[in-house]
């Protein structure tokens, strides 16, 4: 079988590869002019279709944890993969039900943008403390997570292109980081939509 390179020799396969890459950069740009404020960019402007964020949420869940980690699980232990992605399931319900609710409500009310802002109108903290440990844990956090999701997705564009997994990262680094910019949650939101169907 031949590899994905060699298939984008082909006008059609070439342009079609192109299209994905660069849909969502139009899309960021295309949201871009409702990105006005920072409460647009963080959390979309507060009037995004329910739909579309609970399906950015689970596009999100379903990263590279789903499709290759899980995948990879299931394939060195067998059936009883099934019961990581049962636990997970259960997990992703009780967040959505019993705390997306509740965090909505309270940050609406509050006018919090981030997860340290909602802990510090919470804890009515006007030491910071909460915020700074809630925002510390957030970046080693996210960080190890988002290194995940491009290293990944590195990994999956050099075996398919025949790049280096150094330029495969650059590649989709560059892509997420300028949606990301242009659009904020609302490019997101909609991408992870898009790229989900």
């Amino acid at each position: 079988m031949a590899n994905a390179y060699e298939m984008l020799k082909n006008p059609v396969a070439l342009a079609a590869f192109l299209f994905t890459l660069l849909l969502p950069i139009l899309v960021g740009f295309l949201v871009m002019r409702r990105t006005k404020t920072e409460e647009d960019f963080f959390v979309g402007g507060r009037a995004m279709d329910k739909i579309v964020v609970a399906l950015s949420a689970v596009s999100s869940g379903r990263s590279s944890w789903l499709v290759l980690g899980l995948s990879g699980m299931a394939y060195a232990r067998g059936v009883s993969a099934v019961w990581a992605a049962v636990g997970y399931i259960v997990a992703e319900m009780f967040q959505f039900v019993y705390m997306g609710i509740r965090l909505r409500k309270f940050s609406e009310k509050y006018n919090c943008i981030t997860v340290p802002d909602y802990f510090e109108e919470r804890f009515r903290d006007d030491s910071k403390i909460v915020r700074l440990v809630a925002s510390i844990i957030i970046a080693i956090f996210l960080t190890a997570y988002v290194g995940a999701q491009f290293n990944a997705g590195a990994k999956s564009l050099s075996t398919a292109l025949g790049l280096s997994t150094l330029t495969a990262l650059l590649i989709a680094a560059l892509m997420i980081i300028i949606y990301m910019v242009l659009g904020g949650f609302i490019a997101v939101a909609y991408n992870d939509v898009i790229l989900l169907g």
